[in-house]
């Protein structure tokens, strides 16, 4: 035997082993439609999950789950679940009213719905990047700083002889894909939003007194009066003149407010139109976003609906200026679910450039956690299986507000959380509430796609040509422990006599179906979907194979030997093939419904029809 067919013969033993695998990025079912009828395991957990919810912020549960939310009644917040296949889903919405809100001397609402318009602090980054993703070429993503924005131009000449990368920053370097990726390396914020010097206050800090007319005007402004936070473009780019780097770019993800108030003066000087004026034209206008401002509303109908808590000067009518992209917007949740809904729907991109777009640009030292433009990508793991989900939000905090969006591709689905309170916990008493919200979400999502998928796929298909007889079953895995991926396998295969899953390309085994080219045909409409049949081990890491893979010459030890146990499908997806088609592709014919019809094996060649 060959190495690589010795080594293909141990990935086979993936389905005997009762551990969680891990198979491609791409969903393993398709998307479940059902998230809202009383059938549904999606709408049946929402509403225990509401029903915990009101138990706690009511006083009236004394179980481990309101020990886990103590204080969460403090805390106004509104959530909502949307979905791309079932328009009822943004019904699924819970809102909680504090006392604070209630009571609020400076107006606004009295009662939090989904129109409730939230300061939505960071998710102002995602919006930011979307305009560019809209309004930007390719090209223009990887040009420099000092290309784009003329004043760092100026800067870069006058510090030309610096080379000191400790010391000064590499605008030549720092690309505006780079800004969006959170990989420029760039100071956080600087001087002064966030700076804590204050004239006076050497030392209780233990640091030196400043001489701050060294600094810009808009820098000795604010420091003079914290209230006024504008600072034009180049005021901006004159304060962060001298300050030194984190990183030098593209070495380590590193969150920075300054990376998305420069993206939005490049964007805009690029495309010579402005930041507000985009986002109306190019996202809030297209998706009908009518709640969505890049400034405080001031009229009476949406003050109306205001979510007010602390000072208004300071907070909810704060002018954020220059730092709109990066955490000045205001939205209600009606408003990003339907900013959820045009993404997975590719409503502004295209298929290609979203799929693109919702990829990982660099990890973090977690491996539960890496990050994207400017998505940050939450590896969730089911608890019963071990399996993976990724999570992509876009998460916001920033000073009483806060609030989070949560697309999740693979189930074509997502939801979305905005808070206020001047609790000084706020935000931790927020990521209580978020972890309920995913932790109930997610296994009741993965469980209704399973159950769907069994609907639409378990059964027998034919051939119909009276001169051939190939009968291919679908079923449920009924041997293999839960932790496997896929619940479909194809348990029984026959050409013209031939037991095709006893054969050389199956060994005896039967094969789990791994969707791999999702439908993509319009909604309600006929269309055809793609699985590859999977035989490979795939566990979700090496270290996972060590305790399974343990016979002599055959056991894990590390990375290496562990390799192909947790990457089996990367390595040999269709390696097998016949007549240049792969025996491991199942093509199926689905109606309006979504209910298989057909399914052809490629390399039979020849549609079967369900019976």
């Amino acid at each position: 035997m060959s190495p690589f067919s010795k080594t293909f013969a141990l990935l086979v033993l993936s389905l005997h082993v009762g551990r969680a695998v891990s198979d491609y990025l791409v969903p393993t079912y398709p998307a479940p439609v059902d998230l809202t009828s009383n059938q549904s395991s999606v709408a049946a957990s929402w509403k225990n999950l509401t029903s915990i919810l009101d138990g706690c912020v009511q006083g009236k549960d004394l179980s481990a789950s309101a020990a886990a939310l103590k204080g969460v009644d403090n805390i106004t917040f509104s959530a909502g679940l949307f979905s791309l296949h079932d328009p009822g889903a943004i019904k699924l919405q819970y809102h909680h009213t504090s006392s604070e809100v209630k009571t609020a001397k400076y107006g606004g609402t009295r009662q939090v719905d989904a129109n409730s318009i939230y300061r939505v602090a960071s998710i102002s980054k995602l919006v930011t990047a979307l305009t560019g993703m809209i309004e930007l070429s390719e090209e223009d993503w990887n040009r420099p700083l000092s290309e784009v924005i003329p004043d760092f131009v100026k800067d870069r000449i006058k510090g030309a002889a610096a080379s000191d990368q400790t010391q000064t920053v590499q605008w030549d370097k720092v690309t505006l894909w780079s800004l969006a990726t959170q990989l420029s390396g760039i100071p956080t914020i600087g001087i002064p939003i966030g700076d804590k010097y204050s004239p006076g206050s050497g030392k209780k800090y233990g640091a030196p007194e400043v001489n701050v007319t060294a600094f810009s005007p808009c820098a000795v402004r604010v420091l003079n009066d914290p209230t006024d936070q504008y600072c034009s473009a180049s005021e901006t780019v004159a304060t962060i003149d001298n300050l030194p780097p984190n990183f030098v770019p593209w070495s380590t993800p590193v969150y920075s407010d300054l990376n998305f108030m420069l993206l939005g003066v490049a964007i805009s000087n690029i495309t010579g139109k402005s930041i507000p004026e985009m986002y109306r034209s190019s996202v809030f206008g297209p998706l009908d976003m009518t709640s969505s401002y890049d400034v405080h509303p001031t009229d009476k109908t949406n003050e109306a609906r205001a979510v007010i808590v602390g000072v208004p000067e300071m907070d909810f009518a704060q002018e954020t200026g220059i730092a709109t992209p990066s955490g000045g917007i205001l939205s209600t949740i009606s408003d990003l679910q339907k900013l959820g809904v045009g993404i997975l729907n590719n409503t502004l991109l295209s298929a290609e450039a979203t799929r693109k777009w919702m990829k990982p640009a660099s990890h973090t030292s977690s491996l539960s956690y890496s990050i994207g433009a400017p998505w940050e990508i939450h590896r969730y793991s089911h608890p019963d299986t071990g399996r993976v989900t990724d999570l992509y939000t876009k998460l916001g905090d920033s000073g009483w507000y806060g609030g989070v969006v949560v697309l999740i591709p693979e189930y074509d689905a997502g939801f979305t959380l905005l808070n206020a309170g001047t609790d000084l916990h706020r935000a931790q008493k927020t990521f209580v509430v978020l972890d309920f919200v995913t932790n109930t979400l997610l296994p009741a999502l993965e469980a209704q796609a399973a159950a769907e998928a069994k609907r639409s796929f378990v059964g027998t298909y034919k051939s119909t040509d009276p001169n051939l007889n190939v009968t291919l079953k679908i079923a449920v895995n009924a041997t293999t422990p839960i932790s496997v991926h896929s619940d479909l396998v194809v348990s029984e295969w026959s050409y013209n006599g031939t037991d095709v899953l006893a054969g050389p390309f199956f060994g005896g085994v039967q094969p789990r179906l791994e969707q791999s080219i999702p439908n993509r045909a319009p909604q309600g409409s006929p269309g055809e979907v793609a699985f590859q049949l999977s035989q490979q081990a795939q566990l979700p890491t090496y270290t996972a194979a060590m305790p399974v893979f343990k016979e002599p010459g055959a056991s894990v030890i590390g990375p290496w030997t562990g390799f192909y146990m947790s990457n089996g499908d990367f390595i040999a997806t269709d390696a097998l093939r016949w007549g240049g088609f792969p025996a491991s592709t199942l093509v199926f014919n689905v109606d309006a419904q979504g209910n298989a019809t057909a399914c052809t094996p490629l390399a039979d060649r020849v549609a079967l029809q369900r019976v």
